[in-house]
Order: C-alpha cells, then sequence, then structure tokens
C-alpha cells in the first residue's frame, strides 16, 4: 500500500535530522527538496538540530601549508564514545609555491576562517564549500602599545577596513581601556563580543569589545581575579564565554551567565586522575576544546612532543585518549556543528 506522506512532516520529521552528507545527495530527488534545503529556514532549523541531538565534530588544522603539490589536508573527526568514529580529510582550498603558516578561527554556524598572511577563506568543512574573501574586509588589532614604543597610552585598538571593489583603505583608532592586555592568552569570542584578559589595578580582568558598535567595556568582577597569569585560560563552551583555572590539584572552569555579570561554576576536574589514566608523570590543567554529551569534556594536552586531545568523563572522573598526533602536525583543535550554510 502506498502512503502520502505530507511534505511538511518529511521535512520536519525526516529531513532536518539527516546529516549533510545525505542532504547533499537528497537535493537530486526533486526540485522541491532542493528548494527546501537550500532554504535558509530549513538550514537553521537543521543546524539547531545538529547542536541538540549530538556532539560537535573536530576541524584539525595543520599549522604550515606546504609547497605546492605537497598540500595538506585538513582533517574531520567524529566523536565516538571514547575513540574517533570516523575521520575524514579536506584539502586546503588553495596552494601555495612556499611552506606558510595557516591559522584558524573557532568555528560559527559551521563555518571556520583560514587565514594568512596572503588569503583569507571561509570554509564548510561539512560540505567541503569555501570562499575566498574578496569583497570588504574589516581587521581588529588590539595591542599593547609600549610594545611598538608608543609613549601616552596603555594600549591601543585599530580598526582597518578594505574595499576591494575600489582599492581603498579606511583607518580608525578606537579609545581602548588604560589597562594592558594579557599577550600570550588567546582572545575568545561569543554571541557578538570578543573577550581579552587584561592586568588591571584589582587583579586580572576582562575586556570585552562588542564588534557591531566597536565599542569596549571591562567586567566588573571574574571568578579569576588573583590568580597567577600562568594558570588561568579563556574559550567558548556551549556558546558561552568560559574561564579555567588551574589549582593545583583541581582544574575549575567557569561560565558566563547571559546577563553579561555573574558566572556559573560549570566543571571541576580532579587533575590526579591525569596521572593513572594517560600516564602523566605531573600535574597540570589542560585548555577546554568542547563540551561533549554523557558528561564530558574535550580537552587539548600539548604537554610534550605529542599533542593530544583527552576525553574526561566527570560521571566517572576518569581520562581517555582520544587522539594523538606529533604538535607540529596538530596545531589547533577547532569544534563545529555539520550545517549547509554558506555565506551568499
Amino acid at each position: 500500500m502506498l502512503v502520502n506522506i505530507p511534505h511538511h512532516v518529511v521535512v520536519d520529521q525526516i529531513l532536518e535530522k539527516l546529516p549533510v552528507k545525505s542532504l547533499l545527495r537528497f537535493r537530486a530527488v526533486s526540485k522541491q527538496w532542493r528548494t527546501e534545503i537550500e532554504s535558509p529556514r530549513f538550514q537553521e532549523r537543521h543546524l539547531r538540530h545538529q547542536q541538540k541531538s549530538r556532539d560537535p565534530s573536530i576541524l584539525i588544522c595543520h599549522p604550515r601549508l606546504e609547497k605546492r603539490g605537497k598540500a595538506s589536508s585538513l582533517r574531520s573527526l567524529s566523536v565516538g564514545a571514547t575513540l574517533v568514529s570516523e575521520e575524514n580529510h579536506i584539502r586546503y582550498p588553495v596552494a601555495s609555491k612556499r611552506e606558510i603558516n595557516v591559522r584558524t578561527t573557532r568555528s560559527c554556524d559551521g563555518l571556520a576562517c583560514l587565514y594568512s598572511s596572503t588569503f583569507i577563506y571561509v570554509i564548510n568543512p561539512a560540505t567541503r564549500w569555501h570562499y575566498n574573501i574578496t569583497g570588504m574586509y574589516k581587521i581588529v588589532w588590539l595591542y599593547n602599545s609600549h610594545c611598538v614604543y608608543l609613549d601616552g597610552q596603555i594600549n591601543t585598538c585599530e580598526v582597518f577596513s578594505f574595499e576591494n571593489n575600489n582599492n581603498t583603505w579606511s583607518h580608525d583608532v578606537i579609545v581602548s581601556c588604560p589597562y594592558p592586555i594579557l599577550h600570550d592568552k588567546v582572545p575568545a569570542h561569543a554571541h557578538g563580543f570578543l573577550y581579552w584578559f587584561i592586568d588591571a589595578v584589582t587583579g586580572t580582568q576582562v575586556l570585552s569589545f562588542h564588534l557591531h558598535t566597536e565599542t569596549f567595556d571591562v567586567m566588573a568582577k571574574i571568578p579569576v581575579a588573583y590568580a597567577p597569569h600562568h594558570r588561568i585560560t579563556m574559550c567558548t563552551l556551549n556558546d558561552r564565554l568560559c574561564l579555567s583555572e588551574d589549582k593545583g590539584d583541581t582544574q575549575t572552569i567557569w561560565s558566563l551567565n547571559q546577563d553579561n555579570v555573574t558566572w556559573d561554576k560549570t566543571y571541576s576536574i580532579n587533575l590526579r586522575s591525569t596521572l593513572n589514566c594517560i600516564e602523566e608523570k605531573y600535574l597540570y590543567s589542560m585548555p577546554p576544546v568542547a563540551s561533549l554529551f554523557d558528561d564530558r569534556l574535550l580537552l587539548y594536552d600539548c604537554s610534550d612532543d605529542d599533542a593530544k586531545l583527552v576525553v574526561y568523563n566527570f560521571r566517572l572522573n576518569s581520562y581517555g585518549k582520544f587522539f594523538t598526533e606529533p604538535r607540529y602536525y596538530l596545531g589547533s583543535a577547532v569544534p563545529y556543528f555539520q550545517s549547509l550554510f554558506t555565506l551568499r
């Protein structure tokens, strides 16, 4: 017996739950299906379902792009219970005549930005889509003024805008704050803000920069204000700004609430478990990479010649090696949720 399933049921109950690879094939079923799958509304709902129902994939980025003919691959890892369940290679969207350093941003809507001194590409690791940014560039540069021998102020923020069509630059200097940033700490972003640690009179604080209004603000209180600088890191987990502190036997992670004022103590990790579970000889904390289902957290361990991604299980208070590679080859690990998004 042939059953006629309404189109909205197919979309809501079936298509939105499928992986990206299947949806790319199903665009050929009919014009109606292609239109639906390529619509912004469907892509938004599909991404939200991915975020709620599964762990993120991990984009492994080689820190150097080799000479033409030897272009390295990006790799996408699917998270299993404790080990890599699937590994896919993704070629860089550009070849180079010489070796160059490549860096990668955090992911947004399943997209990531690869950039070097010679190119900027936005890529979608799930669909293999990529786009060479050639329109309007905006570069935000925050630096400690004494590092470039400028007198009269502590730090400087410069915003450069370049319009490729007209081949013209514009330049603005924005008033920042009278405290130096901790230059050895990687900034984080969440909900349209960039964040840096700053060294204030009352201890370490967090400086925020609103990308739309191009304004700065200093958070009044943070839970790691008096911790030594070498014991704190900043990251984003579940689209929330997080601060991590190494307290010797324990690693504590705090998450910023929606009011942008108060903090929750979301994770407390027993670092002594590290010694037995991943065969280390001393205690140390590891920067968080991603929050996983089933009370697990993915951490980045780069304490020796081999860089490792490690899964910590809070329920069992145990560690497990997720992925290991020589540090030279593992430049960064970027969590992302598979999506159909592009910039067009």
